[in-house]
């Protein structure tokens, strides 16, 4: 991805400004929350759901994917605010 953002801003599509910069960086630090998060649920996934016989992995991979998501949009509401939300979806 910073290769592409590289590329674009070397052929003049994009200009990186303070906005972008510190975007970009809310993202590496949502991304690095929901990493963390999901080393933890993993570990936590492993020792729980060691004894289940049957849709252990299955089960794993559902909490993974509820935690996941949960964990990245409040990162994300939490960094940007509501108001950065609401003019996404307005488009």
């Amino acid at each position: 991805m910073l290769l592409v953002l590289a590329f674009a801003v070397r052929a003049g599509y994009l200009e990186p400004d303070r906005a972008l910069m510190r975007s970009l960086a809310r993202f590496v630090v949502s991304g690095t929350i929901l990493g963390a998060a999901l080393w933890f649920t993993a570990r936590f996934a492993a020792v729980h759901f060691a004894q289940m016989t049957a849709f252990r992995d299955e089960t794993a991979l559902l909490l993974l994917a509820a935690v996941g998501a949960f964990v990245y949009g409040f990162s994300v509401l939490l960094l940007f605010g509501r108001g950065w939300l609401f003019s996404l979806l307005r488009g």
